[in-house]
């Protein structure tokens, strides 16, 4: 089944200072998506995605800045817009939400019922997340966490990965798991701050943090989905139940999973998030920006990062599909002395799964022995 997510943009303007925000002098600008706007969005995407042969699913992510801080009704009268050009689609359209919730009411819990999933980003033992003031507010935002699973929403976690958190990785496991929470470890990611700061790490900072992860997460008998491990380890499973079925190489020209909308419209890839811009949603129909030159140029340049790194690995192609090389992901790679890429912590952790499980039992002889539907079959149907 076809599927993409159009992360949304919809303002800058945020009323935190994150110290690592990849957006940081960004924050204070209040223009954002009008109505209007976001309404041909829609049926640029609407346009674009009827030519798919089979149903799929759009999901659109309103992202920020704070996407709290645009009032409650200006998102209901977003759906109603959403629901009238989409009427008669044959695709499932979600909406989601990644919030820090530090602006949480009433209100805006009644909001988030509307939503088919809510986010929160919660960075855990660091004191980075602060407001203008310099005032850090993860306290806030954990009490508004709590109302808002005490009104019966489910809730997803984002702790950005940073050096002032790096020691506390089974703390942070033990935080989401006593609240039953998915989560996802979110490298830091390069931006538009000053370089050298303090929070900043590297490829082989980020690999540690996710094997310490791995470890506790396998040695839990009830655990909880991470992202992107949950991903890893099915295709580590996959990999030595099945060594002769190849996995599908990550291919741009077989579409893309993930588009970024400016509030501008300008559309990115995950990995061009500051380059090049592969056209206007508000202006231009999807299937034609995915048909366009620039498309053409960075769908290029992502086949030459693969073929320069992904063909000399072992795992390409039966437990990785090349994509955190293809698509760039911040501090997953090193530049080698001869200027090539290297893949430190994708393969790092495929590496380190496949270690942890072959001592456990859970693999051998490239059979999935019954510990591993233990250890990991329960983290395999949540994510599902």
């Amino acid at each position: 089944m076809n599927q993409i997510d159009i992360v949304c943009y919809t303002s800058k303007l945020c009323n935190l200072r994150c110290r690592y925000c990849y957006e940081l002098p960004l924050l204070g600008d209040h223009s954002r998506m009008g109505l209007e706007e976001i309404e041909r969005m829609f049926a640029n995407v609407e346009a674009g995605c009827r030519r798919w042969d089979e149903p799929g699913g759009i999901n659109f992510q309103w992202h920020g800045g704070e996407p709290l801080l645009i009032p409650p009704e200006v998102y209901r009268r977003v759906f109603r817009i959403q629901r009238q050009v989409f009427a008669g689609s044959i695709h499932q359209v979600t909406n989601s939400i990644q919030s820090n919730f530090t602006v949480m009411d009433a209100g805006r819990i009644d909001l988030l019922r509307e939503f088919d999933s809510v986010g929160v980003s919660l960075d855990l033992f660091t004191g980075l997340r602060v407001n203008k003031h310099g005032v850090c507010q993860e306290e806030r935002a954990l009490d508004n966490l709590e109302a808002v699973r005490a009104a019966g929403i489910p809730v997803g976690g984002v702790t950005v990965l940073s050096r002032m958190n790096l020691d506390h990785i089974p703390e942070i496991y033990q935080f989401y798991r006593s609240r039953r929470m998915a989560f996802r470890l979110l490298p830091v990611e390069k931006g538009l701050y000053t370089p050298g700061q303090e929070f900043e790490i590297g490829p082989h900072d980020v690999l540690t943090a996710f094997t310490m992860l791995i470890d506790v997460w396998l040695a839990d008998d009830s655990p909880i989905p991470i992202s992107p491990l949950d991903r890893y380890l099915y295709m580590v499973l996959h990999s030595n139940e099945h060594p002769d079925n190849r996995v599908a190489l990550h291919d741009p020209a077989d579409g893309v999973s993930v588009l970024l909308v400016d509030t501008s419209g300008s559309v990115h890839t995950y990995g061009e998030r500051f380059g090049r811009s592969l056209g206007n949603l508000f202006t231009t129909p999807l299937d034609r920006i995915l048909m366009s030159r620039e498309f053409h140029d960075a769908a290029e340049a992502i086949r030459e990062r693969m073929a320069g790194t992904c063909t000399r690995c072992r795992y390409y192609g039966c437990a990785c599909t090349g994509d955190p090389i293809g698509e760039s992901q911040q501090d997953f790679t090193e530049q080698a002395d001869d200027g090539s890429i290297r893949c430190v912590v994708a393969r790092g952790i495929l590496q380190h799964l496949e270690q942890r499980l072959t001592e456990s039992g859970a693999i051998s002889g490239g059979t999935i022995r019954h510990k591993a539907e233990i250890v990991a079959g329960r983290v395999l149907c949540r994510a599902s």
